[in-house]
């Protein structure tokens, strides 16, 4: 792997968690103590952030450090379930949250699969 490649797909993951919580490169330099241009940065791969400023970053997005972190070529995925990735997202997405919320972002997800799960009429 190339240095510009393993940055990128750290850039890669913190825009699109960035662009998930519906912040701009300014909102998520306020909240993680940084220039809004070093986001950019780093999201574009051109800058490898220390280990505190991902700390912060992580902090900033309520993600995981480890999910920042991971490799995509480390995943071991089974056909039974979701690439780990995934997990790790939503479980910092919804780090933070109250109870409350969290039932009500589970009931959402039930309710999707009961629907994704019910046969339809291909007609």
């Amino acid at each position: 792997m190339t240095k510009k490649r393993g940055l990128s797909g750290l850039g890669r993951k913190i825009r699109n968690l960035r662009l998930q919580m519906g912040l701009t490169q300014e909102e998520l330099g306020e909240r993680a103590q940084i220039h809004y241009s070093y986001v950019g940065q780093v999201e574009r791969g051109d800058k490898m952030p220390s280990l505190r400023t991902l700390k912060s970053l992580a902090a900033a997005l309520n993600a995981d450090l480890h999910y920042l972190l991971e490799e995509p070529a480390s995943y071991n995925s089974a056909p039974e379930g979701p690439p780990p990735d995934h997990l790790a997202e939503l479980k910092s997405l919804l780090q933070g949250r109250s109870p409350a919320e969290i039932r009500l972002c589970l009931d959402i997800v039930r309710a999707i699969l009961q629907f994704l799960n019910t046969p339809r009429d291909k007609t």
